[in-house]
């Protein structure tokens, strides 16, 4: 089924009793809501994310009723549920540091890989040239570390994740889409003058 269906008609079928379709949606979206919440938090517990990730699916089940296509896309909704789950494990424990974003990550089926972000598309890419990305690499998730503000990390994070929408990250925010924007753009000049610091001038 899957591939063929959009989001929304997933949803369609999970209101319906259709299960299966929650497993597509797994598909799609898991490793991107590990990111997001693995890049908002900064836990001790190794395992916090993907709870957090796990969490969001079965509120995504218990409350399959209350989505409304005409209010908002699937991955809105899904990214809201995802954001006030961290901010409530935040508040909880106090949690306002931020894993760096990309880079080695646990994955929710438990492998350690590297994210795709952090490998050359190419091949033929020579050493020496994979050795200055990974620099780079590690020094923008450094930066990202640096950012105090949860709401501009989650709003960078949601950027760099494909959405590159404001309006989208302002919904999933709770925000305008110009306090989105510039949230993102206040995160990307603390990147980049972090990055300046460190020597390296190419923008985030």
């Amino acid at each position: 089924m899957a591939g063929l269906l959009t989001d929304e008609a997933c949803m369609e079928r999970l209101q319906q009793g259709q299960t299966e379709a929650l497993d597509e949606l797994y598909q799609r979206y898991a490793r991107k809501l590990y990111a997001f919440c693995h890049n908002t938090l900064r836990s001790s517990k190794p395992h916090a994310a993907e709870d957090l990730v796990q969490d969001v699916f079965v509120r995504v089940i218990k409350g399959a009723h209350t989505f409304d296509p005409r209010k908002a896309s699937f991955r809105t909704w899904l990214f809201r549920i995802a954001r006030n789950r961290c901010l409530d494990v935040i508040r909880r424990e106090k949690l306002v540091r931020m894993i760096p974003i990309g880079g080695r990550a646990r994955q929710p089926d438990g492998a350690e890989r590297l994210a795709r972000e952090d490998t050359l598309a190419d091949q033929d890419q020579d050493l020496e040239r994979m050795a200055m990305r990974t620099v780079a690499v590690e020094a923008v998730r450094a930066c990202v570390e640096e950012i105090d503000d949860v709401e501009e990390r989650q709003a960078i994070v949601l950027y760099y994740l494909g959405g590159k929408v404001y309006r989208e990250i302002g919904e999933i925010l709770g925000r305008s889409t110009g306090t989105a924007r510039n949230r993102v753009q206040s995160a990307q000049d603390k990147i980049r003058r972090c990055l300046e610091g460190k020597g390296i001038h190419s923008p985030p």
